[in-house]
């Protein structure tokens, strides 16, 4: 799926969260949206993904403009991706087992129930995820919490893939499935849009990562480019972008 940003303005509270950002990923590309707390990371993801609305600019999903869409069609387009948020986001009062499974009903309305838990079962078995399906969500540390919202953003097979501090609370062995799983789709096509407040290696592997700064892009490039240029440009410590960059290093 290739998406453009064109020029998107978010105003929360008075105040612009995004102001003026103007982004393009191509089908199949990875992109790396890294920034200070307060930055926008967050907001940028879920505006891109089509969660909220822009107060101005455009966002397209292969040349569609998500405002010109029907309710059909922006159900459609959910179906196709799939967001991993910050802060899981599951559905407190249904088991484990509802909030993996109703993504996939979701895409395949008209698949037996009985199959769709299959398919299920056969990848969380690939993955090595083996806990009770069957209990709520808060019986889970946090770190499992996030990883099940990993796994409904993952297992309907989405054509862009969205991750909001995908690495926080969880442990050394989950961040390793985490990456794989998301290599993995990478490499099969899937577009792929990661946000941090931490400056971390997962940035080397990336087509394209940007800085934010107060709702703006600072920097833009590859990995390479980002770093050579924050490398040759005087940082000014009133800037919240180098404090952050000072903390976080590379």
């Amino acid at each position: 799926m290739r998406l453009e940003l064109q020029d998107v303005v978010v105003e929360r509270e008075g105040r612009r969260g995004l102001d003026g950002i103007s982004l393009t990923v191509e089908a199949g590309q990875s992109l790396g949206i890294l920034g200070p707390s307060g930055s926008g990371v967050s907001l940028l993801l879920k505006t891109a993904a089509g969660l909220l609305d822009p107060t101005a600019g455009r966002v397209l999903y292969d040349g569609v403009d998500l405002r010109g869409m029907g309710a059909e069609e922006r159900r459609l387009l959910q179906t196709r991706t799939g967001f991993m948020f910050q802060d899981a986001a599951l559905w407190a009062n249904s088991p484990v087992r509802n909030n993996l499974l109703l993504p996939l009903q979701a895409k395949h309305p008209r698949t037996p129930t009985r199959q769709l838990r299959r398919e299920m079962a056969a990848q969380l078995e690939r993955l090595g995820f083996q806990e009770d399906l069957n209990q709520r969500p808060d019986r889970l540390s946090l770190g499992q919490q996030r990883f099940v919202s990993f796994l409904r953003a993952v297992v309907p097979g989405p054509g862009a893939l969205f991750l909001d501090e995908p690495h926080n609370s969880m442990d050394l062995h989950w961040i390793r499935v985490l990456d794989q799983e998301t290599r993995r789709l990478h490499e099969q096509g899937t577009t792929v849009i990661t946000g941090s407040h931490r400056s971390a290696r997962w940035c080397d592997g990336l087509d394209h990562l940007i800085i934010l700064d107060r709702g703006r892009v600072v920097q833009s490039g590859t990995p390479d480019q980002v770093r050579q240029n924050l490398a040759s440009t005087p940082r000014d410590g009133d800037d919240p972008a180098s404090a952050f960059l000072e903390v976080e290093p590379w």
